[in-house]
């Protein structure tokens, strides 16, 4: 008899005891969220999953014009690959891209993207076809230094 009085005690569980058999998936949306974010963020930098890893210099000037989606940019990845906007193109056809570009539209200013590691000879080829477009201001992306050098 004392063996069913000890049944009935365990099948009597307080409401506060029982299991939850519910995930809460909020954590995974924020996470997703951030994920999201982050790489929109970066895709302003990148074309094909590759990034621009930007020279550093100690002094930039800010470019206000820089962030228009009218912008002309020029992108040169480590690898030599020249993009203009988001199209890869050779640097031969560079000058006829900014030609017909610039038939629509009145701003006559170039934005480079040049990886920091990319041969000084295909920046100097980019730079020959906006020479040869009729551009003269050409502004260079870079980062600032975290350590500035002291000054004595």
């Amino acid at each position: 008899m004392e063996s069913l009085t000890t049944v009935k005690v365990l099948k009597r569980r307080p409401a506060s005891a029982k299991l939850i058999c519910r995930i809460d998936a909020s954590a995974l949306v924020a996470v997703l969220f951030v994920l999201i974010l982050h790489l929109l963020l970066i895709q302003g930098s990148t074309h094909e999953g590759v990034s621009v890893d930007l020279p550093k210099v100690v002094f930039p000037r800010a470019m206000r014009g820089a962030g228009r989606d009218d912008a002309m940019l020029v992108s040169v990845f480590r690898d030599g690959k020249v993009f203009f906007g988001n199209e890869l193109i050779n640097s031969g056809e560079l000058s006829a891209k900014i030609r017909q570009f610039l038939s629509s539209r009145p701003e006559r200013r170039v934005y480079v993207s040049a990886d920091a590691r990319v041969r000084y000879s295909a920046v100097l080829d980019v730079l020959e076809g906006v020479r040869s477009a009729g551009i003269e201001n050409v502004s260079f992306f870079v980062e600032q230094c975290r350590n500035r050098p002291r000054l004595r």
